[in-house]
């Protein structure tokens, strides 16, 4: 059974529509790549280009037909001959021309069909002047036949952009007019092909010296010069967007199968490793230094994408290592790939800081560069050991009541490692400020590092600390669950939905384990069943008091209820007098126990404090 692959049309068009858009970039990188002094200076380069361009191979004799006794150059004309009936069958489709006149496209390879024959060069130039006059006044013909469609085509287009970003703004329109035009695949195929390319040219003609040094070197030099203009630059920006969108995608397919990549929806992931390489290639004017320049400039911004890389394939992979060890998943394939993942993440950014130390010196620059790469490593570190943590605990047969505090303190020693990492940068950034060469730019960024990677870190921590310390005093204040309360109780904890063997009880009469209520409680101050606060109370001392304040404004109010059946039941206004006579001593007896408890709770206070 054969299968029928069915090709849409919207998809034949995307595809050519790339395609035909690719020479146009081509054509501006060399545009931009060309000195324009140095054309109006002397414009007989004009020709000279366009005769290499066009007649370098058409200019051969070739009346001898040497073609059919060379096979290289046989293949070379028959392999232009078939891209040019190729082109014509694709133009043809995408204007729906089905009669005859598809045949006068055929006019593209009547220079090709010249050179076949064997005619002399000035006659294979009449060939080819003719072929590009006619193809410039079928293309002007179309176009005026056209006219009318093509303008209401754009009032159309027009009417559409203007509502659009009214109704959603500029950054919305752009990016879909992005992924409509298929900017980004036209850029990549561009750049793909410049890198190619130039690979092919630098191993047949490059620098002996560069190639002796490896092949890393040549792929650095490579990379340097295909981003030697601002549109290749941006072309480099957006490959490495897509290179980075692969890796973030495979390490997901890689811890969680294809189920994980089809629950993602997640398609600007990778973009900011492209906007990274792009600003700083801008702020280093990368496309003004010279060939060898940016090939050690672009080691240094490769550094950084990657080391950003990475960070991003941690912020991935973290919380699907920890959800494996929490949810005590017994797959050990999954576990043996998020282990063999994370021993990467850790070894890869020590094994990138060590070389690029063996090629430049150690300043200020270099360290805020490295130092990411350092904090990676480490924050890698503390999610295998919570990792570990997880991992012990599910082995045990019972509960490990200290597992949350392991885990703060180890999270908190990453922390504070990354707190001390980024110290000892600004201290050292100080240090050559002060001792070295000073420099605004080098001051800028000594002072958003020292916000962000300092005061803020700190800021941070603080407030963790403080939020943890006010939810251990709740949970301690709270009384402990007797072995008869649990009894009668004979239910599960309402957060984790575990037996609880043991618990606490809040002041709304909830029980929870003391673990899982200290974790709700690192973010609300409520009860988690009626939502009721739950206050710190002091120790046992305040506890007799509050129950010797109850106690006395309920005997009050039993008071007041006496007293007042008594006032109902009087009949006569001598009985009312008598009544009214002993409410008045009863009243005064009730002020002198109200001071004498008083007094009472004054010394409970007085003792407790």
């Amino acid at each position: 059974m054969m299968w029928q692959v069915k090709v849409q049309r919207e998809q034949v068009e995307a595809v050519v529509g790339v395609i035909l858009r690719i020479p146009s970039l081509v054509l501006a990188e060399l545009w931009f790549r060309t000195s324009p002094e140095k054309l109006t200076d002397q414009p007989d380069d004009v020709t000279f280009i366009i005769t290499v361009i066009y007649y370098l191979k058409l200019s051969q004799e070739s009346e001898s037909l040497m073609f059919l006794t060379d096979s290289s150059e046989t293949q070379r004309v028959l392999l232009h001959l078939l891209t040019q009936c190729i082109t014509a069958a694709f133009i043809c489709y995408l204007l729906e021309i089905t009669n005859w006149t598809r045949f006068v496209f055929l006019a593209f390879v009547l220079p090709v069909l010249a050179k076949i024959m064997g005619m002399p060069s000035d006659v294979i130039s009449g060939v080819h002047n003719f072929s590009t006059i006619f193809t410039i006044l079928l293309v002007a013909f179309t176009v005026f036949n056209n006219l009318s469609y093509t303008f209401e085509t754009v009032r159309v287009l027009l009417r559409k952009l203007s509502e659009a970003v009214t109704e959603f703004g500029w950054i919305p329109v752009i990016l879909a007019s992005w992924n409509t035009l298929h900017v980004g695949i036209q850029l990549l195929i561009f750049w793909l092909y410049m890198f190619i390319s130039h690979i092919y040219v630098f191993i047949k003609v490059g620098n002996s010296v560069i190639i002796q040094e490896g092949f890393s070197m040549i792929i650095l030099a490579v990379v340097g010069e295909c981003c030697a203009t601002p549109i290749s630059l941006l072309a480099l920006s957006v490959t490495v967007s897509y290179f980075s969108y692969f890796i973030l995608t495979f390490t997901k397919i890689f811890l969680q199968g294809w189920r994980g990549y089809m629950n993602d929806n997640d398609t600007f992931r990778g973009w900011t490793e492209g906007g990274t390489m792009l600003l700083i290639a801008f702020q280093t004017g990368l496309t003004d230094l010279k060939p060898i320049q940016r090939t050690f400039l672009m080691s240094i911004l490769l550094f950084i994408v990657v080391s950003s890389l990475i960070e991003s394939m941690y912020e991935v992979a973290d919380p699907i290592l920890l959800s494996l060890s929490a949810a005590h998943n017994r797959n050990i394939f999954k576990h043996f790939r998020a282990v063999l993942l994370f021993t990467f993440l850790w070894m890869f950014p020590l094994y990138m800081t060590y070389s690029i130390c063996q090629y430049f010196t150690l300043d200020f620059w270099l360290l805020v560069i490295i130092s990411s790469g350092i904090l990676t490593t480490f924050q890698a570190l503390g999610s295998l050991t919570v990792y570990s943590l997880f991992i012990y605990d599910s082995l045990r047969e019972n509960s490990w009541e200290k597992l949350d505090d392991v885990i703060y303190y180890t999270r908190a020693t990453v922390r504070v490692f990354e707190f001390l990492v980024a110290l000892f940068v600004v201290c050292f950034g100080l240090k050559e400020t002060l001792v070295g060469h000073w420099s605004l730019i080098n001051s800028a960024i000594l002072i958003v590092h020292c916000y962000f990677n300092v005061y803020k870190r700190l800021e941070t921590g603080w407030k963790t600390f403080l939020l943890r310390r006010e939810a251990v005093s709740r949970v301690e204040s709270l009384p402990q669950a007797t072995e008869e309360q649990l009894n009668s109780l004979s239910d599960v904890c309402p957060i984790c939905f575990s037996t609880m063997t043991q618990a606490k009880v809040t002041s709304c009469n909830h029980f929870f384990h003391a673990t899982c209520l200290r974790k709700w409680l690192y973010v609300k101050d409520t009860c988690p069943m009626c939502h009721k606060k739950i206050e710190v109370k002091k120790n046992d001392e305040n506890q007799t008091g509050i129950v010797v304040e109850n106690n006395y404004v309920h005997n009050l109010m039993e008071r007041d209820d006496e007293l007042s059946e008594e006032s109902d039941m009087s009949e006569s206004d001598t009985e009312s007098d008598a009544s009214t006579e002993i409410l008045e001593e009863d009243n005064d007896q009730i002020f002198d126990n109200v001071e004498a408890e008083r007094a009472a709770l004054q010394t409970i206070e007085n003792n407790a404090a």
